[in-house]
């Protein structure tokens, strides 16, 4: 007696779960497509990190002082030269149709540092955003406000600077088409 009672339960656990599976079946056969084609983005993705690693492999034309870097992604990082990387670099470098947002990260910390748009907040961008982004060092040594300023008139240091002893560095492009 107490044995059909136990078989009983398994058989019912074993519906139960059975059940449940073609529920989660019909419910995944139900659900809409994706409709946002990847080959956009990817092909973004791509030119976005072509950019990216073209600015940190060119060098910069102006004359500057030794041991001083010659990538102009780093150049225009320590100078704070987001009009120069913008207008005549990365405008040149992405599709004319594209919305981007720079930020730069020292892994404790993100701070926003110049969009497309050219003004000072981020750009409210629209799905899918793709983003690209690549590791810079700068010896934390190049980073005292005396040895730069050559460059910039500034004796400021940039904010994704501060409180960070580190020297590695993620520069994040975070890009949609408009």
């Amino acid at each position: 007696m107490m044995d059909n009672k136990a078989q009983m339960m398994v058989l019912e656990s074993v519906i139960f779960a059975i059940t449940i599976l073609v529920a989660l079946v019909f419910l995944y056969q139900l659900s809409p497509t994706s409709t946002v084609s990847s080959i956009y983005t990817d092909t973004l993705k791509v030119k976005g990190d072509d950019a990216l690693q073209t600015l940190y492999n060119d060098e910069v034309s102006d004359v500057l002082p030794e041991g001083f870097p010659k990538s102009k992604l780093i150049f225009y990082l320590i100078t704070e030269d987001y009009n120069a990387l913008i207008l005549s670099n990365l405008q040149h470098m992405l599709p004319s149709n594209t919305v981007y947002n720079i930020y730069v990260s020292n892994g404790t910390k993100t701070v926003f540092w110049y969009n497309s748009l050219l003004n000072d907040e981020p750009a409210k961008l629209s799905e899918p955003v793709t983003i690209s982004h690549i590791t810079v060092a700068i010896h934390p040594d190049l980073l005292d406000t005396g040895k730069f300023s050559f460059a910039t008139g500034k004796l400021r240091t940039p904010a994704y600077f501060q409180d960070y002893d580190g020297s590695l560095y993620d520069v994040i492009l975070e890009m949609c088409y408009i």
